[in-house]
């Protein structure tokens, strides 16, 4: 079995402030500094850093070198991503103010993912391979639509949430991976009620694997009539940046070793608990042998 990270590669701009920006607001930051993030390669990491072989795949551009040399230093295999000289690599702006986050995505090349690539990329991989793609790259509806035909298990974490991914074709979902803002848009229901939200969920999607994380108040494994709940590690959160692509990448590393939900959210919660304690995203991921 090979897991296959298809998703976006990010410049991240990070910006700590007093508070978060307002409209017609102009500020000046407490600190700036520049990483590595997205949240394919992100994920990518957290599914290296949790003791799994991950090959990573998707587009970077002229400048997106340093990518591939920091994606294998964790030890990711860079054959299928792309470098397109002809592009710009994304980015994001990131404001972090009191523990928490809000980000501006520009797409660069992870929006000229095309058939072409996805083609040869798939052509590597068969089925009971698993396939984990997020909502920042472009011709989703192709990908999943050939991996599924091939046999693989896709794992679809539906960030960032818009109106597109009700273009997909979701009934070819193994497994949705979503905070509580997406499980509800997920949902089509609007409330911050948790158990509203996970009965819309079973509803919607009855026969889907669902993981729910929920901030503080820990995760939630929906399938059928099983529900298991996981609390969440208190600890003092300096920056949310890339705590659910922790949780993503350790959750799906231990439940594809051994299948057992309840020790896999374990394993994410508290993996994700470290992040939180650090600045930046990939950085902040922890290593296996932390937790």
């Amino acid at each position: 079995m090979k897991i296959l990270s298809f998703g976006s590669l990010n410049y991240d701009h990070v910006y700590e402030m007093d508070h978060f920006v307002e409209p017609k607001e102009t500020q000046s930051s407490l600190a700036y500094a520049r990483g590595f993030g997205g949240k394919g390669l992100n994920q990518s990491i957290a599914l290296a850093k949790a003791g799994l072989e991950v090959y990573h795949a998707g587009r970077v551009g002229s400048d997106g070198q340093d990518f591939i040399d920091y994606l294998n230093r964790y030890g990711v295999n860079t054959d299928y991503l792309m470098k397109d000289d002809s592009l710009a690599t994304g980015h994001a702006i990131i404001e972090v103010c009191k523990g928490q986050n809000c980000i501006i995505l520009h797409g660069g090349a992870n929006q000229a993912i095309d058939k072409e690539q996805i083609d040869e990329v798939l052509s590597h991989f068969e089925k009971d391979d698993v396939l984990l793609i997020q909502n920042e790259i472009s011709n989703l509806s192709y990908l999943i639509d050939k991996a599924h035909e091939k046999g693989l298990m896709i794992v679809f974490n539906t960030a960032p949430m818009n109106e597109k991914v009700f273009t997909y074709p979701l009934d070819k979902i193994d497994i949705f991976i979503v905070n509580e803002i997406e499980g509800a848009g997920l949902a089509k229901i609007d409330t911050n009620d948790y158990q509203k939200i996970i009965e819309a969920l079973k509803e919607r999607f009855p026969d889907k694997r669902i993981v729910m994380t929920v901030g503080e108040s820990g995760s939630y494994y929906i399938y059928k009539d099983t529900l298991i709940h996981q609390n969440a590690y208190k600890v003092e959160a300096i920056d949310t940046t890339a705590a659910g692509d922790t949780f993503t990448g350790f959750f799906l590393a231990s439940y594809l070793k051994d299948q057992d939900i309840a020790r896999a959210l374990d394993l994410a919660a508290k993996a994700s608990s470290i992040t939180v304690q650090g600045k930046g995203a990939a950085q902040s991921i922890p290593g296996i042998e932390e937790l």
